[in-house]
């Protein structure tokens, strides 16, 4: 197996292993906000169920603008520094209750989050959100970073800073 094959490798099981990402959104007077979400991935596409409550919520509504990072837990990593990550960019829009896929990937949300699905996916104020990815970066650790490109952003170009 190739290098770019194992951290293809290695990119996506820790795509599909986290269970939340954090989120970066812009308020409405541009000020940047740090939050996280739980989060489950279908079709190369990352899927946030939010409150109208919280304010990530407010600001995707104003700016459709987001940025994602899904993070190796600290127990796994060896080293603070060098924590798998990856870094994605893209834009957010309401998938509608009424939409085929609200109900497939909900069910998702069940499969993975369990009981809590029962108390809040009734709720109103609540809403499933696809965060279409636009290009991203993974990082598996000193000296190996990677671009992500392709439609799903599946595939990685090693970043080779002597370039």
């Amino acid at each position: 197996m190739s290098d770019t094959d194992s951290a293809r490798k290695d990119y996506l099981a820790l795509r599909d292993r986290v269970n939340s990402a954090h989120l970066a959104t812009l308020g409405c007077d541009a000020t940047p906000e740090a939050s996280y979400a739980p989060c489950v991935w279908r079709d190369g596409h990352c899927f946030v169920f939010l409150s109208e409550l919280a304010s990530h919520t407010q600001n995707i509504k104003l700016n459709s603008s987001i940025s994602l990072m899904l993070i190796e837990a600290e127990t796994a990593a060896g080293n603070a520094f060098a924590r798998k990550r990856i870094s994605l960019f893209g834009s957010a829009g309401i998938v509608a209750r009424t939409d085929h896929t609200y109900k497939t990937v909900i069910n998702d949300f069940y499969h993975r989050f369990g009981d809590v699905m029962k108390l809040i996916e009734p709720l109103a104020d609540f809403h499933l959100f696809r965060i279409i990815v636009q290009r991203g970066r993974f990082i598996r650790g000193f000296g190996q970073a990677y671009e992500l490109t392709g439609d799903r952003l599946e595939q990685l170009n090693h970043i080779d800073p002597g370039k």
